[in-house]
């Protein structure tokens, strides 16, 4: 079972990571349409409600997911990089891939007036919170978000800023134990220094990266939908019964990145290529579940049930297609290209040859 495999072995296109993509979004959405669908005054009683506690959970579990899942393709892309610019390359393409569409989604919460969470009423924002959604640094003003998924892009805009000087110290000095010294001194920082909260989470994409570069055990392709769904049960019983706080968190996401680059990739089959697809969309699933979710059921809520269903499904297949189709993918290449423009502008050296048969940028969206 054992052998040796190189990074460039390790694809951003597996249909293994579009598994946990899909998985981390859908654990997202189905959280949250549960506890919209719930009366207010349990949504926010997480303390005196096992059920609640378990949906906020499910939801939480998803976003530690996606941040694995994100450093890992982000590290994959940077090997793809030009050598002497991957600093210039990855913040262009970051920025084009990120921002516009959050933009966009604050704009349609601002003209239809879209709460924060469906169970609650809108709140005209103030300039201050307005200007830091739209710069995704609502963590550092210590503003409200507008939408409640809108939370987690801070943190991951502010993981970009560390990320390749990561990826610049393990090309140079690698090994499985530098990551684990990084994520246990983030680990120790993160309760004094709120900015690193999450940096410990993301170390788990980290840690599956080099440890792809080393030694690993491919086991059967089976095992691997099996062992993340044990992971996640086992994480959710440790969180609810031992440690309510952010230390299983940090456990998963380590663990988790032990397991990636361990298993054979999955076989083609309907349900590795419904995982594609939701990867694929998965930013604008992500996005605009929640403002989805109030146009259904509060809006439209003098309707028949079975048209607020109808509408659910249409609005969550036809949005994230029509922000992926005409705006994600357009502004993916546009930043694609300015980057290899600039890029022969500060680095004459030749670009290395990608094999793949599309971009990671355009196939494996971020959180």
């Amino acid at each position: 079972m054992e052998e040796r495999r190189s990074v460039g072995r390790q694809n951003p296109e597996s249909r293994n990571l579009d598994l946990l993509r899909a998985v981390a979004v859908l654990c997202v959405f189905g959280s949250h349409l549960i506890l919209s669908l719930m009366p207010s005054h349990h949504v926010f009683d997480t303390s005196h409600n096992v059920r609640v506690a378990l949906l906020y959970g499910v939801g939480n579990v998803g976003v530690l997911l996606f941040f694995v899942h994100t450093s890992l393709v982000l590290m994959l892309s940077l090997e793809r990089r030009r050598q002497r610019s991957v600093f210039l390359d990855f913040y262009i393409r970051r920025f084009f891939r990120i921002y516009p569409l959050s933009i966009v989604c604050i704009l349609i919460v601002l003209l239809l007036q879209i709460p924060w969470v469906p169970e609650v009423t809108f709140v005209e924002p103030g300039w201050r919170a307005l200007v830091s959604n739209v710069l995704l640094v609502q963590n550092l003003t210590y503003a409200k978000d507008l939408i409640s998924p809108l939370w987690t892009l801070p943190r991951e805009v502010q993981m970009y800023a560390i990320l390749p000087l990561i990826f610049v110290v393990l090309r140079r000095i690698g090994s499985v134990p530098l990551v684990l010294a990084l994520w246990w001194t983030a680990a120790l920082a993160a309760p004094h220094a709120s900015v690193l909260t999450c940096v410990p989470c993301f170390m788990g994409g980290v840690f599956a990266y080099q440890i792809g570069k080393e030694k690993t055990h491919l086991m059967p392709a089976l095992l691997w939908p099996v062992s993340l769904t044990a992971l996640l049960l086992m994480h959710l019983w440790f969180r609810h019964t031992i440690a309510d706080d952010v230390r299983p968190d940090y456990a998963l996401c380590m663990i988790l990145g032990g397991l990636i680059p361990n298993f054979r990739d999955l076989t083609p089959n309907w349900l590795t290529g419904a995982c594609h697809i939701v990867a694929r969309y998965s930013y604008g699933i992500y996005l605009f579940h929640l403002p989805v979710i109030w146009f259904a059921f509060v809006k439209l809520r003098v309707l028949p049930v079975w048209l607020q269903w109808a509408s659910l499904c249409i609005l969550m297949c036809g949005i994230p297609w029509m922000a992926y189709t005409w705006l994600e993918a357009p502004l993916i290449e546009t930043g694609r290209r300015l980057a290899n423009r600039l890029v022969r502008r500060e680095d004459p050296a030749p670009v290395t040859t990608v094999t793949s048969s599309a971009s990671p940028e355009l196939s494996q969206p971020p959180a």
